[in-house]
């Protein structure tokens, strides 16, 4: 873990910064940032399907991206809404260390950035702007699958991401409203776009009162062994909507039916 984010991420929240570190932490041989192209994205992926005893690609996919947004991105939001850092994604020094499942182990950084008087999507740049571009690119041709779902996929967890940031106490509230800004625009005041922006249908978002938050596009978790829908699956919420609308045109024909009865 970053030395900097530590004192955040203990308890539960360590899972979400242990799996980054900067290169003073590691002497372990490394897998270069240039290697993080099809034939990269092709192993891990085979790995995986390995691991999970699975052939679907595209399901694959979407898994990995989740677990890599997951993996990289909580550190960057606080490390550039508490500290004003922006960590070096696109540093050619990064470096990438593989799990046997073919998930990322580690992501080794040349350091934990600088700080700097800048927007929060301008620090998050380095990351969305530039390395996770690279990742979904090398993902999509692997798995022969559209980008926008592994965007989407990963925009799902990036929310949820970005709530529990938001809730947590060492915020002031202009940090927490700025997390909130960040993830509610498609593109920030100052230019920079938000590629987890859209992730759920237009007004079926998380947090709406009275209303069961939608993703825009199936994440496939259910065609992975042992796995079901999710709770924010479009295709489950599609199946009730259908059922509601079958049984509201059922229900006149049966009250004509049992009026036209004789006695």
């Amino acid at each position: 873990m970053i030395p900097l984010l530590a004192p955040f991420f203990t308890g539960p929240l360590r899972p979400f910064g242990e799996r980054l570190s900067i290169a003073a932490q590691t002497a372990q041989p490394p897998l270069s940032t240039a290697a993080l192209d099809h034939s990269w994205a092709d192993a891990c992926l085979v790995q995986l399907a390995q691991a999970l005893n699975c052939d679907d690609r595209r399901a694959l996919a979407a898994a990995w991206f989740r677990d890599y947004t997951l993996a990289v991105l909580p550190g960057a939001l606080v490390a550039a809404t508490l500290h004003r850092r922006s960590l070096p994604f696109d540093d050619p020094a990064l470096e990438w260390e593989g799990a046997p499942d073919g998930r990322l182990a580690r992501l080794v950084l040349a350091d934990d950035g600088t700080p700097a008087t800048a927007t929060l999507p301008r620090l998050l740049s380095p990351l969305l702007a530039r390395h996770l571009p690279q990742v979904v690119a090398a993902f999509a041709s692997a798995a022969r699958v559209s980008p926008r779902l592994l965007w989407c996929t990963g925009g799902v967890a990036a929310a949820g991401v970005a709530r529990q940031l938001g809730a947590h106490p060492t915020l002031a509230a202009a940090q927490r409203a700025e997390v909130v800004a960040w993830s509610s625009n498609a593109v920030s005041a100052d230019g920079f776009s938000n590629p987890f922006h859209g992730a759920f249908r237009p007004g079926a978002e998380p947090g709406l009162p009275g209303v069961a938050a939608v993703r825009r596009i199936c994440c496939l978790n259910h065609r992975l062994p042992g796995e079901g829908y999710c709770g924010t699956c479009p295709l489950v919420a599609d199946a009730r909507t259908r059922a509601r609308l079958s049984g509201a045109q059922t229900a006149p024909a049966r009250a004509t039916a049992a009026t036209a009865s004789p006695p």
